[in-house]
Formats: structure tokens, C-alpha cells, sequence
């Protein structure tokens, strides 16, 4: 959670939310670091420690620009340039179809130049992820109201089973007595009736999570609309909130978190370690959870305590980490947060205006297909640690047993999150307005990157430096809307 400030249930009753210090707040966004260095596909290729034998599968493709466009080089090229670049080599020579050939891979922007010695022609050279991440076209994401229930795919036995169980936050017997804090505001209770029905029509081979958060609401909508501009990204239906495919490299996976927390944050800082942050969201498993430590429902009405700082300085760095030229960084953030006021969105720690309800919290429907929770969730304890009677997750979600009690941690890895086939998300907001507004939000907020980023150089340079060095093997330097 972007705050540690909560309710409390005991029994049947909900206590009203009481603010903690603001030593205990952990919605400071630390873990929003300015980008200064991109990251290039050679280099990132070069520090990924990849095995790269006569007979090692390759994991990516390298492609030459022809007259005729882009065209996969062959294997054999493909390896040799590969097996330099692993050594670190970012100018080399290869032979390829009886010519030799000067490759450079040392430019700050992101692609190679391949130069024939005999000739002196050159051409460009890009490096793709190989695996097939394009996004599956039929799996259509309908607005929340229209949200497809996958009735005519067929339904394996371990579907049936999950569905005749029913919705996640209603297992076990769970109680709704925590909703006793929604009574009085019809407009949250539509938003939770809506995330319901959501649950009650994915509970077959999705698992659900609820993650709340603040003052990260500008960062995560930033993020939807470069998503959106740059990788096909659904922002219309949900914000996002790690972008910087990057900063993944060391914690890949849950299993990688759940070690680097033994190894490195159980003893500082814990899940509070920007670190932590950087790559790890806080969640509940039930829209009815009763903690520990959090009740969502009384987080989502009472928001959260604020600290009197400015986060200004986070959103210009993230525009950095975004690859928007520098130049034009600072007047970017000026009209993203006057963008932010007209639409309602609480941008008071950004320099700009509070939303006019006083209500500044959001909450995000997580949904992750069962196959891969337990590559990016983990059963947690308040503050992180793991907990070992609840693992692996995916056997306690996937039961009949009630998730009211219980957190965990999601490995936010946008790789997946942007992947509509792996990861689905809604966002409700407990301001109206905002809540009202925000797909226009993000339409003018798009249109603004879209206009910045109108160059195709600087999408495929700010792409690959987003995406870690390797572009997806779907991807081209036109804009990726209109393939979402």
C-alpha cells in the first residue's frame, strides 16, 4: 500500500482509520529514481550473463534495415554478434556471406550500425526479445461494465472447479460486514458492486488482488499513457504501475524477491526499502479483507494522512526515466498537473491542487492468470516478510478457503502487466470526479506524450531504454495504440 495509514477490524466493527506518523507512511514515492543512463540493447545484453555456446538456444533476434524494411539477420550472424556483445565487445568485426563486416553497438541511442569493410555501406542493426510476447489479439479487454466472461472458451476441469467455488472474496464463508463502511456513499458502493461482478466472471483462471495507493496516482497514470504510446498498453481500463522493465533485471521473479528480502531488506527497511519498491506492490486478496493491518474497504473511504512535501522533482525524473528529451521535460510536468486539477486528480504533492472530495485514494483490481501467481506473488506478512504457512499462495487461492485474512506481495513486472493474456487491471478512484474523468485524462495525457514522442527515432530509443536494451519481438517504431 502507498500508505500505512488503516482501518482496523475487530469482531463486527470497522474503527475508523487513524493516521500514523508520518515516519510509518511509506506513500514518499523513493522509489521513483531519475534514469540519467539509458540503457542500450548491447550493454543490457552484455550484463545479463547469457550463455551464448555453438548450441545455446537464442533468446533474441537481431535485425538489419533494409530498402524493404526490417529483416531477421541469420543464425549464424545473429550468434556471432551475440557471443561479442556477451563478452561486453561493443565494436567488433564479424564475417558473414563471405564479407566482413564492422559492427558498433557503442552509440547512446540504442541501435547498432553494421558497416561492409569491402564497401563502406552501412545499415542499422536493432536487437528484439525473441519470445512471443505480441499481444493475443482476440483477448478483447471490454470496459468494466462489458467485461467478457470468457463463456465460450472451453472450460477445463480445473476452471469448472474454480468457478463452482465462485468469486475469490466471497470463499470460505467470508464476511461482508467490512462493506458496513461503504453505507452512506453510492458511489463507492458502485465501484466495489463493480469489482465484484468482475471477480464473479474471472474467478475461473484469474486470481484477484487489491492494491491501494495515493500520492503514486499521477506516477501510475504516466505510466499507462507511455505504455499506451509505446507498447500497446490498455490504459483506458487501468493505471500501471512499474514501467521500467530495467529495473527487473536482478528480481526476474517472486522467488527472486522473496530472497533478495531474506538477503537484503529483511533487516532494513523491509518492504519499505525503495528497492523493495522499485519492483514490489503491497495487496490484499479480498475486496472484503479484514487485515492484517489493512481493511480495503476502510482504506478506500478514508484515504490516507499527507505529508507536507512536493513531489515535483519525482514526476520531472520519471519524464526522464520516460525518455522525454530533457529539454522539454519541465513544461511537460507544468501541463501534466494542470492536466491533473481539470480532471480531479489529487496532484497536492505535486506542487498543484487537492481533489475537492478530500477523499485522494484509488484502489486497483489485480487480476494475474492462476498459472503464473506463484511466479509473481508471494504470501506476506505486514511489512514483507514471507509467510510460510500460506505458501505456496497458489494453493491457498486456489481452494475454498477464505482470503479475508491475509497480504501479499505481486512482482510488478511490466512485462506481464502489460500483457493482457498474463495480467488484467481496474482502478476505481473515491474521488467521482476523478473517477468520472479519467479515461479523458488519459486520452489528453497520451496525446501530449503522442505529440512528444512523434519521432520514430525517439519511440524506438525510449522504448528499448524502458524496456531493458531489448525491444519486444512484436514491436515497431510507429505508435502502438491503434494496435491495442
Amino acid at each position: 500500500f502507498e500508505s500505512r495509514s488503516s482501518g482496523e477490524v475487530v469482531g463486527r466493527e470497522v474503527r475508523h482509520a487513524i493516521p500514523r506518523s508520518s515516519s510509518e507512511v511509506d506513500d514518499d514515492l523513493g522509489w521513483v529514481a531519475g534514469d540519467k543512463s539509458p540503457v542500450t540493447p548491447a550493454r543490457a545484453f552484455a550484463s545479463s550473463n547469457r550463455n551464448i555456446g555453438e548450441d545455446a538456444p537464442l533468446d533474441v533476434r537481431i535485425q538489419i534495415e533494409l530498402d524493404g524494411g526490417w529483416r531477421d539477420c541469420s543464425t549464424e550472424e545473429t550468434r556471432a554478434i551475440c557471443q561479442q556483445l556477451a563478452k561486453g565487445e561493443m565494436k567488433f568485426t564479424i564475417h558473414a556471406r563471405g564479407q566482413n563486416y564492422n559492427i558498433d553497438f557503442s552509440g547512446a541511442e540504442g541501435g547498432g550500425q553494421q558497416t561492409n569493410i569491402s564497401t563502406g555501406k552501412s545499415r542499422r542493426l536493432r536487437i528484439l526479445d525473441k519470445g512471443e510476447e505480441e499481444p493475443v489479439p482476440e483477448e478483447d479487454v471490454a470496459a468494466l461494465s462489458e467485461f467478457p466472461d470468457g463463456a465460450s472458451a472451453p472450460v477445463t476441469p480445473e476452471t469448472a472447479l474454480q468457478k463452482s467455488y465462485g468469486p475469490q472474496s466471497k470463499r470460505g464463508g467470508a464476511s461482508m460486514h467490512p462493506y458496513k463502511v461503504l453505507e452512506g456513499n453510492e458511489h463507492a458502493k458502485k465501484c466495489f458492486a463493480q469489482f465484484e461482478a468482475n471477480e464473479a466472471r474471472l474467478c475461473g483462471e484469474w486470481a484477484v488482488f487489491y492494491h491501494s495507493y495515493s500520492f503514486a496516482a499521477l506516477i501510475y497514470e504516466v505510466h499507462a499513457a507511455v505504455g499506451s504510446v509505446l507498447f500497446r498498453f490498455r490504459s483506458q481500463y487501468a493505471t500501471l504501475p512499474r514501467i521500467l522493465v530495467h529495473e527487473f533485471k536482478e528480481t526476474p521473479d517472486a522467488a527472486c524477491l522473496m530472497k533478495r528480502f531474506h538477503e537484503e531488506f529483511a533487516d532494513n527497511k523491509r518492504d519499505h526499502h525503495p528497492d523493495f519498491r522499485r519492483v514490489g506492490l503491497s495487496v490484499m486478496c479480498s475486496l472484503a479483507s479484514t487485515g492484517p493491518e489493512a481493511c480495503v474497504a476502510m482504506v478506500f473511504i478514508a484515504g490516507y494522512s499527507c505529508k507536507d512535501l512536493s513531489f515535483r522533482g519525482v514526476l520531472e525524473n520519471l519524464l526522464e526515466s520516460c525518455y522525454v528529451p530533457r529539454a522539454k521535460v519541465r513544461k511537460l510536468a507544468d501541463e501534466i498537473i494542470a492536466m491533473s486539477e481539470k480532471h480531479g486528480l489529487d496532484v497536492s504533492q505535486f506542487g498543484g491542487k487537492a481533489c475537492q472530495s478530500g477523499k485522494p485514494g484509488h484502489l486497483m483490481q489485480l487480476f494475474i492468470k492462476r498459472r503464473l501467481v506463484d511466479k509473481l506473488v508471494y504470501a506476506a506478512k505486514p511489512y514483507g516478510p514471507i509467510d510460510e504457512e500460506r505458501m505456496p499462495i497458489s494453493k491457498w487461492l486456489d481452494s475454498n478457503s477464505s482470503t479475508q485474512v491475509g497480504q501479499a506481495r505481486v512482482l510488478a513486472h511490466p512485462k506481464y502487466f502489460m500483457q493482457a493474456n498474463c495480467v488484467r487491471m481496474f482502478v476505481a478512484s473515491a474521488d467521482p470526479t476523478f473517477h468520472r474523468n479519467r479515461q479523458a485524462f488519459q486520452n489528453e495525457l497520451i496525446q501530449k506524450l503522442s505529440l512528444i514522442l512523434s519521432e520514430p527515432s525517439l519511440r524506438e530509443r525510449a522504448a528499448t531504454g524502458i524496456y531493458g536494451g531489448t525491444l519486444p519481438s512484436w514491436w515497431t517504431a510507429e505508435d502502438q495504440r491503434k494496435h491495442a
